[in-house]
């Protein structure tokens, strides 16, 4: 296998990248995680996807964010990760977000 093979399934037709930023991936591959988990189902995930997707704007961006509320949403409705500690977590990387010079590692508060 040559180097580029690896990355070949990620790659458009047109050979442009199919996500735009490395955290649209890690969504994607974070819900796969937890349906092989059992967490919540294919089906449950297909139908939240189709939820939220129907409720954002037609864009690369809209869909990405329809897949954080769809992942959140099942999280949430799971109990795994409650709705409260997710808004926690999200500011807590805003905070860290905002005092990262630019160029450098964000890097998050230890969680209480």
């Amino acid at each position: 296998m040559q180097s580029g093979d690896a990355l070949r399934p990620l790659a458009r037709r047109d050979g442009d990248p199919i996500f735009e930023e490395a955290w649209q991936a890690q969504a994607l591959g974070m819900a796969d995680t937890l349906v092989k988990a059992g967490a919540f189902s294919a089906g449950d995930w297909a139908a939240a996807l189709g939820e939220a997707v129907r409720v954002e704007d037609d864009t690369t961006a809209g869909y990405y964010r329809a897949v954080l509320r769809a992942l959140e949403g099942l999280l949430d409705g799971g109990g795994a990760v409650p709705a409260p500690e997710l808004q926690a977590r999200r500011d807590a990387w805003a905070r860290a977000y905002e005092k990262t010079p630019h160029g450098e590692p964000v890097e998050l508060e230890k969680a209480e």
